[in-house]
């Protein structure tokens, strides 16, 4: 009796692995720690094992970028620059991208810091930075001479500097630049 071979199961198992390696990379990656001994470790596997699924550093984030990506559900921008009342435009849109902010947190923290080295972590990092670009503008609209102050409240480091230095919630983070955003254009329209 012949027994034909069944590759099936090691496709599944390599499958496996390779989404064990990624997600135990999102998880580290997170934490700001992208070596791959310990992403290695992490995943459960051999370092052989692991540089067989991504042999260099930028095919893990470029498949990691994606599996995140897949995860985020990124703000509608057309319809926050279609809220008419000024005040709720930038409530709505200070919150969406504040929970950008938040699930990016980690993730941000490292593009920064590597996005020199890595042309992923580079076109992240200008994706990143031009959501935050449109919802200035979205929330400037009016007067657009608050768009630089509004820029730099509005950044991830400012977000991250909240949450970490102030030590405040992601909820009262968002509050925060909120508050201040209104404060702000108030003052802005006094003046013109």
């Amino acid at each position: 009796m012949n027994r034909r071979y069944d590759s099936s199961r090691r496709k599944n198992a390599a499958e496996q692995t390779r989404r064990d390696i990624l997600q135990a990379a999102l998880k580290l990656h997170w934490q700001g720690i992208t070596g791959f001994r310990p992403l290695a470790v992490e995943a459960g596997c051999s370092l052989a094992t692991l540089r067989k699924h991504f042999p260099r550093k930028e095919e893990l984030f470029q498949n990691c970028t994606q599996t995140f990506a897949a995860t985020l559900e990124m703000p509608d921008l057309q319809a926050l620059g279609s809220i008419t009342d000024r005040t709720e435009r930038i409530e709505d849109s200070v919150s969406e991208l504040c929970r950008i902010h938040e699930a990016m947190f980690g993730y941000a923290w490292l593009g920064a810091h590597q996005r020199d080295d890595s042309p992923t972590l580079d076109a992240v990092m200008n994706s990143y930075e031009g959501l935050t670009d449109a919802i200035t503008e979205i929330i400037t609209r009016e007067n657009p001479a608050g768009s630089a102050v509004a820029r730099g409240l509005l950044d991830f480091l400012s977000y991250r500097a909240l949450r970490l230095s102030a030590r405040l919630t992601p909820e009262e983070t968002t509050k925060e630049l909120i508050t201040t955003l209104h404060l702000i254009f108030a003052g802005l329209y006094e003046t013109t």
